[in-house]
């Protein structure tokens, strides 16, 4: 049945439009999970938006919006059949949900989630036993960070035990031996700051806990489990920003649990977490509610130098080569879709004319980043840089390919825009240098586009 409608959308897409519409032909982040798993509330952080419009992939009757053309997550479900599926979005922009079924059914939504933000409920197991492609976009173009959150329901109340209901259970308190919405970042990717919609919210009190000092309510299981790693040079910051009082614990990844209730003034929690083996591993974050009463919240992340990287030594007279390594970072096309900063000094010490490479300038030999770049085929990537001097910019491409510029994102700051898969899948190398030999921090940017 799939095939047969995927065919059918095809016909309808012919043209250009088609190689670049939303298609579940092509791999999203993929989970796996049953009906049962999925009665707890799951929770998964996306970038909402996509450069292409339902108009022009003959699904304009569905509702207008713009969608990416892999789908953000591919979920693979069983034992549905007791089960409606509800998902639904939050988001700080207004967002759409785009939503192919097991059987091979589009369904669209924009606002039925209220504050601009979609929801679509699967009712039937023919629906839902399957693979269940799933896109996050916008109304009218743009981005910005947003959740998707899968929840089951009893298609029908389970009929009541024929024996006297037990005594309610004492709720529990917060442990690491439950997961919360499982991410995974490096420090490198949250210099960038990292949002997430949360749900503040629990019903044990902290007091009833003896395993840390605390106040307001939590839930046994996280809301989100970060996996971290390449946290040695950085400091972690966490903070809430919410509609209510609310209260932050985190379980790092040596098992230490930290609370923090108004770090970042009232009402809204913050903290700060330092070291290599607190950091690198998983980490655990809990979103409670100083009252009780629950309320929509945004969790903030962000990492900061220890201290500020120094420049790297480089032998006199250097050029630029790609036979040396600078910081490796491996990324892919889709997470380069979401803006990635990374801290550099701008600067160098060989003067780039005599090497052969621009029209002037300075850089070291060693290159200030190494990436390791995968699923580029359907991108263009633009990496610019802001600083606080003249800086320029240096790229050994993937097939070797020299590209430099010096001033085209303006205030005196370069900008470099490269197409191709030739160019981009494999290793690329990037030099952040300056017009005149001095040195200044700087902020390398890296995002991909849509071709």
């Amino acid at each position: 049945m799939r095939l047969f409608l995927a065919s059918i959308f095809l016909f309808l897409s012919m043209g250009v439009a088609a190689l670049a519409c939303p298609a579940y032909q092509l791999a999203g982040g993929s989970f796996t999970y049953t009906g049962d798993q999925l009665y707890t509330p799951t929770t998964f952080g996306v970038q909402a938006g996509g450069d292409n419009s339902l108009a022009n992939c003959g699904l304009g009757t569905l509702g207008s919006g713009n969608f990416r053309s892999a789908p953000d997550y591919s979920f693979d479900l069983s034992g549905m059949d007791s089960y409606r599926l509800v998902i639904d979005v939050d988001s700080t922009c207004d967002a759409a949900l785009l939503v192919n079924t097991a059987n091979g059914q589009w369904l669209f939504d924009d606002d039925s989630n209220g504050n601009l933000d979609p929801r679509i409920e699967l009712a039937t197991a023919a629906q839902t036993n399957g693979r269940v492609d799933v896109w996050v976009g916008t109304f009218a173009g743009g981005g910005c960070s947003a959740t998707v959150t899968l929840e089951t329901f009893l298609t029908q109340a389970p009929a009541p035990a024929p024996t006297p209901a037990p005594a309610p259970a004492p709720a529990s308190c917060p442990t690491w031996n439950t997961q919360g919405a499982q991410i995974q970042l490096t420090g490198d990717q949250l210099y960038a700051p990292q949002r997430y919609g949360v749900q503040a919210q629990g019903t044990t009190p902290a007091s009833n806990c003896g395993e840390f000092q605390g106040t307001g309510y939590f839930s046994a299981a996280p809301q989100y489990s970060f996996y971290l790693s390449g946290m040695d040079p950085y400091r972690l910051a966490i903070d809430v920003v919410a509609e209510c009082d609310t209260t932050l614990l985190v379980n790092s990844a040596d098992t230490t649990w930290h609370f923090d209730d108004d770090g970042a003034g009232y009402p809204n929690p913050r903290l700060e977490l330092v070291g290599a083996q607190a950091l690198n591993g998983r980490v655990d974050v809990w979103v409670g509610s100083y009252s009780g009463t629950p309320c929509n919240a945004t969790l903030n992340m962000e990492t900061f130098y220890v201290t500020a990287p120094a420049p790297q030594p480089q032998q006199a007279g250097g050029c630029p080569s790609f036979a040396l390594s600078g910081q490796q970072v491996n990324i892919t096309g889709q997470q380069l879709y979401s803006p990635q900063a990374y801290g550099v000094q701008a600067g160098g010490g060989t003067p780039v004319g005599d090497c052969g490479i621009g029209a002037g300038g300075y850089a070291n030999a060693t290159p200030d980043y190494t990436f390791f770049l995968s699923g580029m085929d359907q991108y263009r990537l633009a990496i610019d840089v802001d600083s606080q001097c003249d800086s320029t910019l240096i790229v050994n491409a993937a097939n070797g390919q020299w590209f430099y510029d010096d001033d085209s994102n303006g205030n005196l700051d370069p900008r470099l825009d490269l197409r191709g898969a030739h160019l981009l899948n494999g290793r690329v190398d990037v030099w952040v240098g300056t017009f005149s030999g001095d040195s200044c921090p700087a902020t390398l940017n890296m995002e991909t586009w849509n071709n």
